[in-house]
């Protein structure tokens, strides 16, 4: 099938994106509630709240589902998960494959995004570091689900491919979780 416009067209038994040759795939946004930084996904940043930002970049390539626990300016659903490990396993459940990414993740590029499901065969898909250290927020969960204690061993299995952090945009992986987060963020937009 090809997306075109918003459509999916099947051609043969693959499932590719018309504009970039890409397999077609949902993605996942999941919006839980901060601690050290209350409802940071309705922050301004630049022009829009931070979760407007991430949804727009992701729907761009991605069709696109935000599950949240607060209310959103964007479409969502509402969250009723205990935690990130629950919820990743209810959406394997669900929707077997899918692309996870960190609502408050906003300097990702279209790039980033292209080259994580372009390393895509049928297993998850994660960055991963020289030090061994991967991004969950920013992969792509496949495979029989199974609870897990945190999201590493969801991703690591002996499917998993693993993409270099080193290819990805330097502020790929720069998540908000604080105040000075934010405040550099800000900065980084020259906002």
């Amino acid at each position: 099938m090809l997306i075109k416009d918003k459509e999916l067209i099947e051609e043969g038994n693959k499932f590719t994106h018309p504009i970039y040759c890409l397999p077609a795939m949902l993605a996942i946004i999941p919006v839980k509630l901060s601690q050290r930084l209350p409802l940071k996904h309705l922050l301004p940043l630049g022009d829009s709240s931070i979760i407007e930002r991430v949804y727009g970049k992701v729907s761009e390539v991605f069709e696109t589902i935000i599950y949240s626990k607060i209310g959103l300016p964007v479409p969502y659903k509402r969250d009723d998960s205990e935690n990130i490990m629950d919820l990743v396993y209810k959406l394997r459940m669900e929707y077997g494959t899918f692309a996870l990414v960190g609502g408050d993740m906003v300097f990702f590029t279209r790039e980033d995004l292209q080259l994580l499901l372009t390393s895509y065969n049928g297993g998850p898909v994660t960055p991963r570091g020289d030090d061994g250290n991967i991004e969950p927020m920013f992969s792509i969960y496949s495979g029989t689900p199974s609870r897990t204690v945190n999201l590493r061993e969801a991703l690591i299995t002996p499917q998993t491919v693993f993409v270099r952090k080193n290819r990805f945009s330097s502020n790929a992986f720069f998540n908000i979780n604080t105040r000075e987060d934010y405040e550099l963020a800000k900065s980084m937009l020259g906002k």
